[in-house]
């Protein structure tokens, strides 16, 4: 069921109010439009300068406005420095209220306009790692996208320790990881497990046993695979290519071995999977943060996610 956008926002907002300090007391509920604009624009492109060129105002009218907001909600919402002004703990979870008070006003304006409600449109905005990005998440999603032009996606691939950090800058709406973060007000699903295998060169070899490919310096996907299979460690060389398609491409070249996980690889003629290792299975998670309401467009990639990825894993 979806409220009218008047009700939605004053939940929403009465719900931030909450979240932030119980002892915060507003007489009016209600932020202007001109105060939040403010603060969106300088949230969005971290500056006050760049802010206020979006909304075509003087950077004293833009820092005015924040001020007020500010004033009003009895919080700081930035931190201002040379480099920037960065949220606060209290700014970022406003930022997440203003998104979804557009996602809400994008659907009003299209139910006032006469557009089908079963139409969804917006912008899906997800992060995740190699492995399960174009493997995974994109096939799991793509009838949704087919039957729904309207939506727009912006998919960005990001090494693991790169994640939580596009997720708690609001720079993404959800973002998929090997492990569940441990942090306030998030949300988790498991969309199902990667089986980790250890794959070698089918036709090629060059005395390259030892090497072991990875996708960085931080990469531990081989270390884990080796703990995990209860076997002496074995000594072996580093070597990084990248991505996970540049490791495969290179174990199939016979520049070394590798673990992959099985699902990108159980194909591939020209890789075997060594018979000396067990499986190590590793759970593939969804996290975004909770909100009183959820757009449709948030609501339906995360049902389908959740429905639907476990058959490309």
């Amino acid at each position: 069921m979806f409220l009218s956008e008047e009700i939605a926002t004053y939940f929403i907002l009465e719900k931030f109010i909450d979240l932030i300090d119980p002892s915060v007391i507003l007489i009016d509920m209600s932020l202007p439009s001109l105060y939040l604009d403010a603060f969106l624009a300088v949230a969005q492109t971290q500056g006050f300068s760049s802010g206020a060129s979006t909304l075509n105002i003087t950077q004293s009218a833009l820092s005015q406005r924040i001020k007020n907001l500010e004033e009003q909600l009895g919080l700081t919402l930035f931190l201002r420095t040379p480099s920037g002004a960065i949220l606060t703990e209290q700014g970022e979870r406003l930022l997440r209220y203003c998104q979804t008070r557009d996602s809400l006003e994008i659907e009003l304006v299209q139910d006032l306009n006469g557009i089908k409600t079963s139409e969804i449109s917006g912008t899906v905005r997800l992060a995740a790692y190699s492995s399960v990005l174009r493997s995974v998440i994109m096939p799991t999603l793509q009838p949704l996208l087919e039957r729904h032009p309207q939506i727009l996606c912006n998919f960005i691939c990001a090494d693991m320790n790169e994640l939580p950090g596009l997720l708690q800058r609001n720079e993404v709406d959800f973002v998929v990881m090997d492990c569940k973060l441990d942090r306030a007000n998030l949300e988790t699903s498991i969309l199902g497990q990667e089986s980790y295998v250890l794959i070698e060169s089918r036709t090629k070899s060059s005395g390259r046993e030892d090497i072991f490919l990875d996708n960085d310096f931080a990469d531990r996907a081989t270390e884990n695979f080796f703990k995990a299979s209860g076997k002496k460690s074995l000594k072996y060389r580093r070597s990084y290519f990248g991505d996970c398609y540049g490791i495969i491409d290179g174990v199939a070249l016979g520049l070394g071995k590798a673990v992959m996980p099985e699902h990108l690889v159980a194909d591939n003629s020209q890789i075997r999977i060594s018979k000396d290792y067990k499986h190590h299975k590793v759970d593939v998670i969804l996290h975004y943060y909770h909100q009183p309401f959820y757009s449709r467009l948030h609501h339906s990639i995360a049902e389908v996610l959740v429905k639907k990825a476990s058959q490309f894993l």
